[in-house]
């Protein structure tokens, strides 16, 4: 079938277009080469909560907020409307968890 359709094409590209195409179409193994690099995966908890700021650091909203906040006085109910930044630690971990936020 695919006899054919390489005797008209006469470029190398060409050949290994169809090529690619037909495997992907017949299940055949593809190279490394024709599908690139893998992708990094995100993680989608972590992009939800943290956002990336200019020093290469992330943010992240205050937790405490939600309920149950007639305990607390109100200097601390508004102290936690601050963002809060991420330590050294926390940030080589997001760096993994993230790797397309920079």
């Amino acid at each position: 079938m695919l006899a054919g359709v390489f005797s008209s094409l006469r470029t190398v590209s060409q050949r290994l277009a169809v090529t690619s195409f037909s495997q992907s179409i017949f299940g055949g193994p593809q190279t490394q080469a024709i599908r690139g690099m893998a992708k990094l995966k995100t993680h989608k908890g972590t992009a939800k909560r943290w956002k990336a700021i200019a020093k290469g650091l992330y943010q992240r909203r205050q937790i405490g907020l939600r309920h149950l906040n007639r305990r607390l006085t109100p200097d601390s109910r508004r102290s936690k409307h601050s963002p809060v930044v991420c330590t050294e630690g926390q940030k080589r971990h997001l760096d993994r968890l993230l790797p397309y936020s920079k």
